[in-house]
């Protein structure tokens, strides 16, 4: 159906209430023929929404609540003494007498203590959280001209028209860069609508940190000319739309001379995603717990890449993005603090991006993160102690980089107790029931201390379940380290696929499971008598113990990729689970969801609606917005119907974006004030570990 766009006028009137905010009906007798009107009234959370994590850390970062922190520092105690405990009981009280039942067990035993080391540090590193948060800056209390840099590639417009539409609305004045290595005229045309300053470059090298510095080279050659210079960069990727205070919250960290670069934490707002584990998410422990915990002189963090302001003059003093390895990020930070600068720390939600979806963009992810890693190690040459990194940074980030090697060791969880269970060897002279109870103990109380030591930042299944992708991703470290072949930046997709698929297993972990099962059968076979088998019950027991929860680990993980929860969408844009009343001719319905690109409503079967028909449907408190209906679907009485932007209509991708993401005050019933309706989620999560989570700060208001 046509538009006549010398009709297109809307005229909206808010209503306010002691409930929330509602939209009168728009009486407006110049609708464009052919367009049906659909408005919204009372918008509201669902019964069964929740908040997503990251909506409880918006306020401004302050003190750990002292409840809080003692928990987390007897929680640390409490899981050195129960492993401590347990090495001391198997060393007393269970190791055979001589020979080689006992160096076996000796083997057995060093593997088991292997955890005490890291869990006696991360008591000290992470004894304290506190934040602190500079003044808040306004466009007449800053001096400092910004630029807000969004690289892009091949994302669709429903990934970054949110990104680039909320940078240039946010506050002081200052200009937003898009940075487009996909060379796309609509990009250019979006970026025209919105406001921004489109850039791109004639030669696509160094992906990400090349074009990165080609802005820079820009910004200098303006300067050169007589342009301002430009202070203060601000980094976001494509995907993180920043928050209203993204600026004014974190600028004022600049009013130190010595700081090069502000990190804030990276939220992600697509729930359900691959590593979502219904709390802050797998990184959730990184950004709220470690990163936190080195917000002081000497063990500052490092850049992430996204959400995060850089001084110019710094970056440019080191030679601006590093491109020797591709995780320029993480190399700049150590060039920065060589070079005499300091990095802090911003803890507080002020963008939210998307996280991997499924199995194989997060394993594309943490491959690149953990082989960039790995040159970064080699480059650095960081196993030498250096004059110009504190110990603790010396140790954070050697400590970072061999992190990604973990996945060798999981092989050695595997390896370890499946070579000493096949030889036979009395590892353990305790009884069946004396080592399950005590070994229990011992693993409920390290569980339940580090939850505590980790801000409840840690959930258990997932993390298992997550574990196992560390195998693999050790694995490519690991050869990359043997070969030192050269490594392109693999972009992490963003967009929908073309079918909807389940993720594939790896090969290493099939080949895993497969093994540890075949070697538990075989031992709870040998224990019954049915095949020779030499270790007693008990000895069986002290080695199985760690190979059944490695199977278990895998078990999880292997579930969690062929599940169809993380099996690929042919959706650009994640949906939010909004409840509001509508009504188109009379006849009234409701609606469902609502995207960056478009929306999901019912209506009684009666309405006539058809695939092609076009509607405006006003969100409260926005302008009404254009949209085309892609399919109907009957079930009974109601018709589900599905409505998208039309292509090319940057201004409807806008108005949803900024009604999501910089959501008006009053416009959903039950949102917090402050808490974008972005935040509202059908995976409600774990609502102790939340209630935890938000307690565990102070004045964040």
């Amino acid at each position: 159906m046509s538009l006549d766009a010398g009709h297109d006028r809307c005229r909206m009137a808010s209503v306010r209430s002691r409930e929330g905010c509602a939209m009168e009906s728009v009486r407006n007798a110049a609708t464009p023929r052919g367009v049906h009107r659909a408005r919204t009234e009372t918008v509201a959370l669902r019964r069964d929404t929740g908040l997503a994590g990251w909506a409880y850390t918006l306020g401004a970062p302050g003190p750990e609540a002292p409840r809080t922190r003692l928990l987390a520092r007897i929680g640390g105690v409490v899981a050195i003494v129960a492993v401590t405990a347990y090495l001391a009981w198997r060393i007393t009280a269970t190791l055979p007498p001589d020979g080689w039942n006992r160096t076996a067990a000796w083997v057995l035993v060093g593997f088991e203590a292997l955890p005490l080391i890291g869990l006696l540090v991360r008591l000290v590193t992470l004894w304290n959280l506190d934040s602190v948060a500079p003044r808040p800056v306004s466009a007449s209390s800053t001096h400092l001209r910004v630029a807000v840099l969004i690289p892009t590639y091949n994302e669709p417009v429903e990934v970054i028209a949110p990104t680039i539409a909320a940078a240039c609305r946010l506050e002081p004045a200052h200009e937003t860069w898009v940075l487009d290595d996909g060379d796309r005229d609509w990009v250019a045309d979006l970026c025209a609508a919105y406001g921004a300053r489109y850039v791109r470059r004639p030669v696509h090298d160094h992906a990400k940190a090349g074009n990165m510095n080609h802005a820079l080279d820009v910004m200098a050659r303006e300067a050169a000319e007589g342009a301002p210079e430009v202070d203060v960069i601000a980094v976001l990727d494509c995907d993180h739309v920043p928050l209203p205070h993204f600026l004014t919250a974190t600028l004022g960290w600049f009013d130190d001379p010595e700081i090069a670069l502000v990190q804030g934490p990276q939220e992600f707002y697509n729930a359900g995603a691959f590593d979502d584990d219904g709390v802050t998410g797998e990184q959730g422990l990184f950004f709220h717990v470690l990163m936190a915990s080195r917000n002081h002189d000497g063990a500052g963090p490092f850049w992430c890449g996204s959400t995060s302001l850089l001084r110019l003059r710094a970056l440019r003093g080191v030679g601006g993005v590093a491109t020797d390895t591709i995780v320029e990020d993480m190399h700049t930070t150590l060039r920065l603090i060589r070079d005499g600068w300091k990095t802090v720390y911003h803890h507080q939600t002020l963008a939210v991006g998307l996280a991997p979806a499924t199995a194989e963009q997060y394993l594309l992810q943490r491959r690149r993160w953990g082989m960039g890693a790995m040159q970064v190690l080699a480059h650095e040459r960081l196993w030498a102690a250096k004059r110009w990194l504190s110990w603790r940074n010396y140790y954070e980030y050697l400590s970072g980089t061999l992190w990604w090697l973990d996945g060798v060791g999981t092989i050695a969880v595997f390896v370890v107790p499946t070579a000493i269970l096949l030889s036979g060897a009395q590892t353990s002279t305790a009884s069946v029931g004396a080592f399950t109870a005590v070994f229990t103990a011992m693993f409920v109380l390290r569980v339940w201390g580090l939850r505590r030591l980790f801000r409840h930042h840690l959930q258990l299944a997932p993390a298992f379940a997550l574990r196992v992708f560390r195998i693999p991703v050790g694995l490519s470290c690991t050869w990359w380290l043997l070969t030192r072949r050269t490594l392109s930046f693999e972009v992490t997709p963003k967009a929908g696929a073309e079918q909807r698929s389940r993720g594939r297993v790896p090969r290493a972990l099939r080949v895993l499971s497969v093994l540890a099962l075949a070697v538990l059968g075989y031992a709870a076979a040998g224990l019954a008598g049915l095949v020779p088998w030499r270790a007693s019950s008990g000895a069986t027991l002290a080695s199985a113990a760690w190979l059944v929860m490695a199977a278990g680990a895998l078990g999880l993980g292997m579930r969690r990729i062929v599940s169809p929860t993380y099996a690929t969408s042919r959706r650009n844009a994640y949906r939010v689970g909004i409840r509001a009343a509508v009504e188109l001719h009379g006849d009234r319905g409701e609606l469902v969801d609502v995207s960056t690109g478009g929306a999901a409503v019912r209506f009684p079967a009666s309405v006539p609606l058809a695939a092609g028909d076009e509607v405006r449907l006003a969100l409260p408190q926005a302008p009404p917005v254009l949209m085309r209906v892609v399919r109907t679907v009957a079930d009974g009485e109601i018709q589900n119907v599905s409505l998208r932007v039309p292509e090319g209509d940057w201004e409807g991708h806008r108005i949803l974006s900024l009604w999501l993401f910089h959501t008006p005050a009053d416009a959903v019933i039950g949102l917090p004030p402050g808490v974008p309706a972005a935040a509202a989620t059908s995976h409600r999560g774990r609502r102790r570990t939340l209630a935890a989570i938000a307690a565990a700060g102070t004045d964040r208001s």
